[in-house]
């Protein structure tokens, strides 16, 4: 198979002239990433989140309480999301985000859980594995809330403590 045809072949994969791509999160840096709302380098990736752009940039947040704020408006470089992720807290490790899209993430709220901007959210995939955290950790037992919840509430302050409009 020559070039051309496989260029061929590739573009009548396409759709309407956008090839046809799964989204799926993009690997996160632990140590090298910079969160674009706070300006902290991410050091702990269960607690990260990411948002892909419209154009395609990747923005990878050390706290899911910097993605809330940065969508909601009240800070961070002007961006479009297209893709919203969060890093799954019972699956991930320091080193590793297992990130799951926000929309199938069960949100823990809790002031007294220490996250890297104080906010004191967590994501979990589903209940199950809320249990199971909430199980070894019951002093954490707080609201059980849905991305739109987040964001709801957000819109009536800024998530990230001394950050915001």
């Amino acid at each position: 198979m020559n070039r051309r045809s496989l260029v061929k072949g590739l573009l009548a994969l396409s759709l309407g002239g956008v090839p046809l791509a799964l989204a799926a999160p993009r690997p996160l840096r632990v140590g090298v990433d910079a969160c674009p709302y706070c300006n902290m380098t991410i050091l702990d990736a269960r607690y990260a989140a990411q948002m892909v752009t419209s154009t395609g940039r990747v923005y990878n947040y050390d706290d899911v309480g910097c993605l809330l704020d940065h969508v909601l408006g009240y800070g961070g470089p002007r961006a479009t999301p297209r893709e919203l992720y969060v890093a799954d807290f019972a699956a991930s490790s320091r080193k590793e985000a297992r990130f799951i899209p926000v929309n199938q993430a069960l949100f823990l709220y809790n002031e007294r859980i220490r996250t890297p901007m104080g906010v004191g959210l967590l994501a979990f995939s589903g209940p199950a594995a809320l249990e199971a955290y909430l199980k070894e950790r019951p002093q954490h037992a707080g609201e059980r809330l849905r991305w739109n919840d987040l964001v709801a509430l957000g819109r009536k302050r800024p998530w990230v403590p001394g950050y915001g409009r």
